[in-house]
C-alpha cells in the first residue's frame, strides 16, 4: 500500500483509505489551511521597473512626476 510524508508533521501516512491525504489529520489539515490564511506561504516573483509604474492607475497620487526623486517619493 502506498504511503506519503504529511507535509505538516513528516509523518508517513497510508495514501488510500485517508480522508485527509496528503495530510494525516484534519489537524494537520487545520494547520496547513492557518498558514495560507496567514500569508505565511508566498510565491516569490520577480518584478521589472515597467511592471511596477504601469501597475499604478492613471491619477494616482504615487505615480511619477516631475516632484519625485530617484526613488520615487514625493519632493516638496
Amino acid at each position: 500500500m502506498p504511503h506519503v510524508t504529511c507535509p505538516t508533521c513528516r509523518l508517513r501516512t497510508p495514501w488510500h483509505g485517508n480522508p485527509h491525504r496528503p495530510f494525516c489529520s484534519l489537524a494537520c489539515r487545520l494547520i496547513d489551511l492557518g498558514v495560507w490564511l496567514d500569508e505565511r506561504y508566498r510565491v516569490p516573483a520577480e518584478s521589472s521597473p515597467d511592471e511596477i509604474s504601469g501597475a499604478l492607475p492613471d491619477g494616482s497620487p504615487y505615480a511619477e512626476d516631475e516632484s519625485a526623486d530617484a526613488e520615487g517619493w514625493r519632493v516638496s
